[in-house]
């Protein structure tokens, strides 16, 4: 049974989220468009709602002195209200500024100060946090709490503001609806807490937002009433724009999670059709299922599987979603697709899921590309590239950088023309990942530029390749592959980083009569470590490890903040010399 539409059908015309707003109400106006749990019940706003009240709070942010070009930032846990503020900042002219909801009190200053916010938009923890430092915030003119507390002068209720615009919007006594928006302006800045430690300003305008989504649009058939469940914040590009503009753009539902570890639940309660997220979550999802298919006996697994190969090969017939029935129905019955990004997934992964009946896409992109710039398609995809390039986009690999170019590309980086210099030259922006295009057009990514590893005999490897080897190991958590604390110039020997599995040490010892220790951890490590690498040429094997007991610290979208291990292991190193 085919799951997705034939032909994909035609996206929607919109020049801003005004006009998308506007739109989305005028087909799905009693289509419910944003959900939530709230006291142990499901919550929706519909798309007449949702118009309603960010036309509403647009009045009342117009009253209070929110004109175009006023930057605005907002932070909070993923929620309805976060949704109807960034697009009452949109449908207003003004700027938007997500703030990373984990980011340290020191972070929030510097972004508000930065780029001299005159209103912040948040729920209470945030609100606390910036009233604590308003003094030194000499632009700051408004606290909005979400939560609807308001414990001084500067802050005020969320619904407050929602009910002084309401009269101002029926009584057609705003200008605010009629605000006339530049869609290649910049609307907002995002602040990126990536992988290096340099945290710079992305602009982007509704424009580059909107080619993203048109371009995504083009090759997969996501349309009116699809739900998706949010899991990843939004502060986010991807799950912004993918996660959120694009579903309102065409009629979809999203219902946002209570938090990782009731996704499961949330995704039967809400009968979930896609979600989005990164490898490491997707990844999790699928041992975790192996886990429970191992514990219950692999024979029946096997014989669904080849059942269900048999009849594709065959009768030319997708039966895997009935043979797996009840694993569908834990998820609610419905889900189909699954999207990872932030990262490569390990090609074993996407496999698997598709076996289980599931079919898992992986695409490719980075907050300067509004992100998406290339994505397999449902009936075109191999399953270890980055994807097909999303129309309006055009690659080209220079000195085996991977460079992109097209209207989803950011306007640069804010307050550092500099840096937009040295990554967007003669039109062409430099990703900083390697990698290469194969005759059919996929692209592949190797790894960062910066964190290419280079032997004494001038072979590159990408540290990225080794540590899916490494992380194949069920005794292997997480890895992290570098050069070591004393290479200079050249690396002698590879080096890794690795944190065990410790629930999988506990089963399996447990088995043997056996109670987990650092000795024992060290042997099985070794084997594991020799098994993997063994699979990789001799110069890539890692030669020594060290084991770290707790996860890495990871950005947002579950990247490792490699810098906070290597560079403090490398001063370590230098001191003890």
């Amino acid at each position: 049974m085919n799951i997705f539409p034939t032909e994909i059908p035609p996206h929607e015309q919109f020049t801003d989220f005004r006009e998308m707003l506007i739109n989305s109400r005028e087909k799905w106006g009693a289509a419910d468009a944003l959900m939530e749990k709230k006291d142990n019940e499901w919550q929706a706003v519909t798309y007449n709602e949702l118009f309603y009240r960010v036309m509403s709070l647009g009045c009342g942010l117009r009253k209070l002195g929110m004109k175009k070009r006023t930057p605005v930032a907002i932070a909070s846990e993923n929620r309805i209200r976060w949704g109807i503020s960034y697009l009452a900042v949109a449908c207003g002219g003004a700027i938007c500024i997500p703030i990373d909801r984990d980011l340290k009190e020191q972070e929030f200053f510097h972004i508000l100060f930065t780029t001299e916010s005159e209103i912040f938009i948040g729920s209470q923890k945030y609100v606390d946090m910036i009233c604590d430092m308003v003094e030194k915030l000499p632009h700051l003119k408004l606290i909005i709490n979400m939560d609807d507390f308001a414990e001084n002068s500067i802050v005020i209720p969320f619904e407050d503001i929602i009910d002084q615009g309401k009269q101002l919007f029926e009584s057609n006594s705003s200008d605010y609806p009629f605000t006339k928006i530049d869609p290649d302006e910049v609307f907002t800045i995002l602040f990126t807490s990536g992988t290096t430690g340099t945290s710079k300003g992305v602009m982007l305008s509704q424009n580059n937002i909107i080619s993203d989504v048109t371009g995504v649009m083009k090759v997969i058939p996501l349309r009116h009433p699809e739900l998706f469940l949010s899991v990843l914040p939004l502060h986010h590009t991807y799950e912004c724009t993918c996660g959120f503009l694009l579903p309102l753009s065409h009629g979809m539902t999203v219902a946002y999670a209570e938090n990782l570890k009731r996704i499961a639940d949330n995704l039967l309660e809400v009968q979930a059709t896609i979600m989005l997220g990164v490898p490491l979550l997707f990844e999790a999802i699928y041992n975790k299922i192996m886990q429970r298919i191992e514990e219950k006996g692999k024979m029946k697994f096997r014989f669904g599987k080849g059942l269900s190969t048999l009849a594709e090969k065959v009768f030319h017939k997708d039966i895997r979603r009935s043979i797996f029935r009840p694993l569908h129905e834990k998820f609610g019955g419905r889900l189909k697709l699954l999207i990872s990004g932030g990262a490569a997934i390990s090609p074993d992964v996407s496999r698997g899921f598709r076996e289980l009946g599931l079919m898992l896409l992986q695409g490719y992109g980075l907050t300067e590309t509004s992100p998406v710039i290339s994505l397999n398609m449902l009936d075109n995809f191999k399953d270890d590239a980055a994807g097909l390039p999303v129309p309006g986009s055009e690659f080209k690999i220079e000195d085996g950088e991977i460079c992109v170019r097209g209207p989803m590309v950011m306007l640069g980086y804010y307050k550092n023309e500099e840096a937009t210099r040295e990554v967007i030259v003669d039109g062409w922006f430099h990703t900083g990942d390697l990698g290469y295009i194969d005759d059919q057009n996929f692209i592949y990514i190797q790894g960062r530029k910066k964190a290419v590893i280079v032997t004494a005999n001038g072979k590159n490897i990408y540290p990225e390749e080794v540590e899916t080897y490494l992380n194949k190991s069920p005794f292997i958590l997480e890895s992290l592959v570098w050069e070591g604390p004393e290479a200079t110039k050249y690396c002698e020997e590879v080096f890794a980083i690795l944190v065990p599995n410790i629930e999988y040490f506990d089963q399996f010892l447990g088995r043997h009569g056996k109670k987990i220790s650092e000795e024992e951890v060290e042997k099985i490590l070794k084997e594991e470590v020799k098994k993997y690498c063994s699979e990789l040429a001799n110069y890539k094997r890692v030669k020594r490890f060290t084991i770290q007991w707790e996860e890495f610290e990871k950005t947002t979208t579950r990247k490792i903040k490699r810098y906070l291990y290597t560079s403090k292991i490398k001063k370590v190193a230098s001191k003890q010399k």
